[in-house]
């Protein structure tokens, strides 16, 4: 794990889900249905736009990051109610302590609770403070193999990122 992100999940602001979205199971659920728990959820506070093929489309919430037991990054924010657009990564670095990459290989839609997933080639770039407590900007293109373009960008609003590790011995109750 990149030692920024080691930082940010030490903090352990919060018992519950930050930044829980309708359509995101709670780490209970995913259990309760045979899923593995998350490694790794943060959440960074602000807001996001959107574009596809540079259409303004609704973008609604800060930004979740969910790291997986098996590696895989999901970068989420919420398009409307009930609509979670989520970019999947396969690899990481941080050629610097205040900056964090992600490469992407899936983009991810869930409708209430339907998902639906494509391949995808782009990345994403978040800025935050040198302690990784404070997530400052993020920007990830993703395009399909059609060539359709889908952008978001993230401002944080200057406040604190909430992390958990669900996995972890201290996690609470409901999620173990």
């Amino acid at each position: 794990m990149r030692p920024i992100l080691a930082a940010a999940a030490a903090l352990a602001l919060s018992p519950a889900i930050v930044l829980a979205q309708p359509t995101t199971q709670s780490p209970a659920q995913a259990q309760a249905q045979g899923q593995p728990m998350p490694r790794l959820v943060i959440g960074a506070p602000g807001s996001c736009q959107m574009t596809v093929d540079n259409d303004p489309r609704p973008c609604s919430s800060g930004l979740v990051y969910v790291q997986h037991r098996d590696g895989a990054i999901l970068l989420s924010v919420q398009s409307g109610r009930g609509v979670t657009i989520g970019f999947q990564a396969d690899r990481d670095s941080q050629p610097r302590p205040e900056e964090y990459r992600l490469g992407l290989t899936r983009m991810h839609t869930s409708i209430d609770g339907r998902s639906m997933a494509k391949q995808v080639r782009g990345s994403c770039d978040i800025s935050m403070s040198t302690d990784g407590q404070t997530w400052h900007r993020a920007t990830c293109e993703a395009t399909d193999l059609s060539g359709s373009v889908t952008r978001v960008t993230f401002t944080g609003n200057g406040q604190q990122v909430s992390a958990t590790r669900p996995d972890a011995a201290g996690a609470p109750a409901a999620w173990r």
